[in-house]
């Protein structure tokens, strides 16, 4: 055993208490009921499953090691551009190295988004937008403001863009299986955008805006977020894309821009005059405007020495070589990849195409102008230049001068802000997913009420349109009456003609024998007395009307047929009949006339007449009348047949009129 020895106390020893079991039943009731052999067994069971839970939750907390599970994949983003210029291609470059700046790991796609759109798309964003530019600006200007200007068509545009390109851009995306997409063109933006709202995607998607102004295809509701390079761009795109749906970005460009270049450096690499005034001239990557007339105007500036560039334009190269030859203060360039240096060493840039190219200006403190396709998104971002004082706008050869000695007077210092904003792909990298697709429901019904209307108006332009009423006829359905079985050997001739020309026309007719029926339009009751007069009939003939002028036929018909004289039933021609002026002149008793044998228009000859037939005189004026008269004539004698009114020949072939 162990010795028990007792010492004086220290300080902090536990002094012990006396429990008494008497005095906690006299004074709390309490009375031991468990021995104390069974307490102890009790209270180490107790500690053990403590224990045993503490171990457990210090094993759940440690994470096994192994093979990483499919989570850990690296990122895959996927850029979609558009080879239209270098306003789309150079940012998407720009933002892919920020993306493996942010992620060593990271894998990215660049791929070009209209192949995958189809051939259709292709020549209708690239070869149409090429040839327009080129040729046609003032056509490139005006379907501009239709799609952008016109919320219809912009709607529609958006619609059939949605319907052409959505099946190849979904087959690009899942062979990619990207975790997110990004695009640096609008006709991609507004595609992706409409395939995100509706719930078919649902990777996030975020675009990066270059242009300043006109942006309903560049932002989009069913984009995620929108990175902009101009922080003015911020109130247009909230507009369309709701708010919270805009980042100011740091420029998607190239490197070179957002790093210092003095001026001297930048002639020296250029091999131009470290003195002296310098101006460029530019036309983007294709070329565009007037290059020629703005490389004049920069040349008139004393000893300036100007650097026209021309892109990948070949054919302007050499007209401006062409032109200004001999001229030894220009240097004509094509596409180059050194347009920082350009710009640092240039006292003024006179640009042609707006885009980054203005923007890169700013930083490098080179003055803008711009002048030379004030078309499409152009003249959208030109006054959005001027509404911001960004840069001056040159409409006309004329303010060219003016313009380029105010940008001379004094050159702003390089702008270095720019270069500090957070990057597109470290505002990615940092965001959520802003937008939640549509309920379903909605889309559904949606699509319902889009057929619906679709339904309708098909429906309202076939009760209107000729060709309708043509195609229904062939079936048997709805028909002109046109012959007759008739045992006489007669037929029924309509003169189509104007109440005013009723007098002279029966008058005619009579000459040559002949009794006839008018189909009048503008009726009156004198029109009706003449033709009665020498034993003819009329009865009216319907216009060809607008889109709902078919709704009116009730009441014309009546109006018209009172003012003829004429009963309940009553026949009547029509200009250009159609399935909802048949079905409201039928149910008010009209019986529809047309010949079967039509002369005027086009033919000029009559061919052989048959009993029974109809016979339609279109003549124009008098003299017309007479000619087809005498043709009727000749063409009634040699068939051995006679010219009645159309509504005897019904009667004599037994059907009522």
């Amino acid at each position: 055993g162990t010795e028990i020895v007792f010492a004086p106390a220290r300080p902090g020893d536990f002094g012990g208490k006396v429990v008494s079991s008497e005095r906690a039943r006299v004074e709390l009731s309490w009375t031991a009921g468990t021995p104390f052999g069974e307490g102890v067994r009790r209270y180490v069971q107790w500690r053990q499953r403590q224990a045993a839970l503490d171990a457990a939750r210090v094993e759940a907390a440690v994470i096994p090691a192994g093979e990483p599970d499919a989570e850990a994949r690296p990122r895959h983003v996927l850029i979609i551009s558009a080879d239209i210029g270098e306003g789309h291609d150079l940012p998407a470059r720009a933002v892919a190295r920020e993306f493996v700046q942010e992620d060593p790991d990271v894998q990215v796609s660049v791929v070009n988004g209209l192949p995958a759109m189809g051939g259709f798309v292709t020549k209708v964003l690239r070869e149409n937008s090429a040839f327009m530019f080129r040729w046609v600006p003032w056509l490139f200007d005006l379907q501009y403001r239709m799609f952008m200007h016109f919320a219809p068509t912009r709607w529609l545009s958006r619609r059939l863009l949605t319907a052409f390109g959505k099946r190849g851009l979904m087959r690009l995306i899942r062979a990619h299986n990207p975790d997110l997409i990004v695009s640096t063109y609008p006709g991609v933006t507004a595609v992706l955008g409409e395939l995100r709202r509706r719930g078919r995607l649902c990777v996030p998607c975020y675009s990066s805006i270059t242009d300043l102004a006109g942006l309903y295809f560049w932002a989009h509701p069913g984009i995620d977020l929108h990175f902009i390079t101009h922080p003015e761009s911020t109130e247009e795109v909230e507009r369309i894309a709701g708010p919270g749906s805009v980042r100011w970005a740091k420029p998607p460009t190239s490197p070179s821009f957002l790093q210092d270049r003095s001026r001297a450096e930048a002639r020296r690499s250029l091999s131009l005059p470290a003195d002296g005034t310098v101006i460029a001239v530019s036309g983007g990557g294709w070329g565009v405007g007037d290059l020629i007339g703005a490389t004049r105007a920069a040349l008139e500036v004393q000893d300036a020495t100007v650097l026209c560039l021309c892109g990948r334009n070949d054919d302007l190269r050499r007209r401006v070589t062409q032109r200004f030859a001999g001229e030894t203060r220009l240097k004509v360039m094509g596409f180059t990849d050194r347009m920082g240096d350009v710009l640092a060493a240039s006292d003024t840039l006179i640009h042609s195409s707006a885009g980054l190219t203005v923007l890169e200006a700013i930083i490098r403190g080179c003055p803008v102008i711009s002048y030379g396709f004030g078309y499409g998104h152009v003249s959208a971002s030109n006054h959005a230049l001027e509404r911001f004082g960004l840069a001056q706008v040159a409409r006309t050869a004329g303010e060219l001068a003016p313009a380029i000695e105010r940008a001379l007077a004094s050159r702003p210092e390089p702008d270095g802000s720019f270069a500090r904003r957070p990057s597109t792909a470290a505002l990615i990298l940092g965001a959520d997913p802003r937008v939640r697709p549509l309920p379903a429901w909605r889309v559904r019904a949606t699509r319902v009420a889009t057929a619906g209307v679709a339904t309708l108006a098909v429906g309202v332009w076939s009760m209107t349109a000729s060709w309708a009423f043509s195609l229904v006829s062939a079936f048997g359905a709805t028909h002109a009456l046109t012959h007759v079985n008739t045992p006489a050997h007669e037929v029924g001739v309509m003169i189509d003609a104007s109440g005013r020309e009723v007098s002279n026309l029966a008058q005619l007719a009579s000459a040559y024998g002949l009794q006839v029926s008018f189909a009048v339009y503008q009726p009156t009751k004198t029109a009706a007395a003449n033709a009665r007069q020498w034993h003819d009939e009329a009865f009216p003939r319907l216009p060809d009307g607008g889109l709902l002028e078919w709704t009116r036929t009730k009441g014309d018909l009546r109006r018209m047929a009172h003012e003829l004289g004429l009963r309940r039933h009553f026949l009547y021609a029509s200009s250009g009949p159609g399935i909802g002026q048949w079905l409201f002149a039928r149910s008010d008793g009209g019986q529809l006339i047309a010949g079967a044998v039509r002369l005027g228009g086009d033919r000029v000859r009559l061919p052989h007449l048959h009993a029974g037939e109809v016979i339609e005189l279109q003549a124009t004026n008098l003299y017309s009348a007479y000619m087809q008269l005498s043709q009727l004539t000749a063409g009634l004698q040699r068939a051995h047949l006679d010219a009645v009114p159309v509504g005897r020949l019904l009667r004599d072939s037994g059907l009522p009129v």
